[in-house]
């Protein structure tokens, strides 16, 4: 009988050992993140992206083995914020790479996040993450001019969202269906090809924005881009009388110019990546129970960071004379609500992945110090209960991470010039309209037929 107490003295032991040491790895990957993100958050605040996308190349080790998808998701968006396209390339590759494999992660380590937090395993992006890799990717290619490359990334987006929703059952489908912003993109990547071919594939791509934007994208407050109605007309005339009258029934007052005449200017599309997406902070719920213990229970939300900046207008100077051409910027791709709404749909499989844990460790250790006392003593169970309590309020965290480097908002612009030499700029204004700052687009030689694509950031 002494011998099979030791052994089970022994046992309990290790089975301690085994946890604590688990315990202390999650927390251990929760810190380097943290600490990454103290100096991080700081300079994507402050718009310093070039000194933040060295932080992060300098610290990679800093972001743990469990978060390298985060490091790749944080160096590509700020390689792309710097103009550093290809290397914005090389990190969202081997992000989407890294996702797709870690979605076949392995039941170890998913009974690693029973037992401890969801912190235990390494991070694989929500899913709306997952789809912004595919569009950073389409841009980044747009602006290397590889316009092939970049309308491959873009349907990628259709294909996946086909496929993480087919993950849900029915009563559980993600909101986040369709990718109005991506149609938009890919009907103006459509239009560089500017083949027979091309205008029909862009006629389409339009056509489905147009209703993604109706159907999909109303709840977040987010309307048609007027450069959408513009190509969307001037692609259905293209097509023929039937579709132009079906656009011109919904859009009778709108102005469109016709193929031979978009053939004689050139047009400017600028992207405005504005704000800092939400970041994920955590709500706890401590419940006692009747026997002096208590259950804490940890989940994530979302909250809104603040900005200053609410909208831009977008100018376009000839060098050769005084006629400036101004346009409005208007919200495209609204990733802060997509982000809010992707938690909110995964609410109550987090809620009740979290209560069946929270639960079973109290049971565990309920049943644990019963035993302990049984074998050892009051004294022993007591402290079996102290001890097991603590660690048990300790283990249980929400997953805080994500993908923090992300816009709050992207917003769209156009402006039709004739051909020429023009110095672009845009002029950032606070929700009254006020001026904010001026942000150098820089100058740009125009010719007749072309279209172009540009973006800046800010994160005031």
């Amino acid at each position: 009988m002494n011998t099979y107490r030791h052994w089970n003295r022994r046992l309990a032991f290790f089975v301690l050992l085994s946890v604590a040491g688990l315990l202390l790895t999650s927390l251990s990957g929760c810190a380097g993140p943290r600490k990454v993100y103290t100096t991080v958050d700081e300079l994507n605040a402050q718009g310093d992206f070039s000194q933040a996308h060295s932080y992060v190349e300098e610290h990679a080790k800093d972001y743990g083995k469990r978060n390298r998808l985060l490091y790749l998701l944080d160096r590509g968006t700020f390689a792309f914020s710097t103009g550093e396209f290809r290397e914005a390339i090389t990190s969202f590759t081997e992000a989407e790479q890294l996702i797709s494999e870690l979605y076949t992660i392995s039941l170890s380590q998913e009974a690693t996040t029973f037992l401890i937090n969801d912190n235990a395993a390494p991070y694989r992006g929500e899913d709306f993450e997952s789809i912004m890799v595919n569009l950073f990717l389409a841009l980044s290619y747009a602006n290397l001019s590889e316009v092939d490359e970049a309308l491959v990334e873009a349907r990628k987006v259709d294909s996946k969202l086909t496929a993480i929703n087919l993950q849900y059952a029915e009563n559980e489908e993600n909101a986040y269906r369709e990718d109005p912003f991506v149609r938009l993109l890919m009907g103006i990547l459509y239009e560089m090809g500017r083949t027979s071919s091309d205008l029909n594939d862009a006629y389409i791509s339009y056509s489905k924005a147009l209703q993604g934007y109706d159907s999909e994208y109303q709840r977040f407050g987010v309307s048609f881009p007027e450069p959408l109605v513009e190509n969307l007309l001037s692609a259905a005339s293209f097509m023929g009388r039937a579709e132009l009258r079906q656009v011109q029934n919904r859009f009778p007052s709108y102005r469109f110019a016709s193929r031979a005449d978009r053939k004689e200017v050139a047009e400017v599309y600028v992207l405005h990546l504005n704000g800092r997406t939400p970041i994920k902070q955590e709500t706890v719920i401590v419940v006692p129970v009747p026997d002096g213990q208590v259950v804490k229970y940890a989940f994530p939300r979302y909250e809104e960071i603040p900005g200053l900046i609410a909208g831009a207008r977008l100018h376009a100077l000839p060098e050769a004379g005084n006629m400036q051409f101004v346009a409005d910027f208007k919200v495209a791709e609204p990733i802060g609500g997509i982000a809010i709404e992707n938690l909110e749909n995964r609410r109550l499989r987090i809620h009740a992945k979290t209560l069946a844990r929270a639960t079973a460790k109290y049971l565990a250790l309920r049943e644990t110090e019963r035993k302990v006392s049984k074998e050892h003593g009051g004294w022993a169970g007591l402290l079996t209960k102290f001890t097991g309590q603590m660690l048990i309020l300790m283990s249980e965290q929400a997953d805080l991470r994500s993908w923090r480097t992300l816009p709050e908002e992207i917003l769209i612009s156009k402006v039709t010039v004739p051909p020429g030499s023009y110095q672009i700029w845009a002029e950032c204004l606070d929700a009254s309209g006020r001026f904010v700052e001026k942000v150098e687009l820089g100058s740009r030689e125009l010719k007749a037929g072309d279209k172009i694509l540009m973006q800046f950031r800010t994160t005031q």
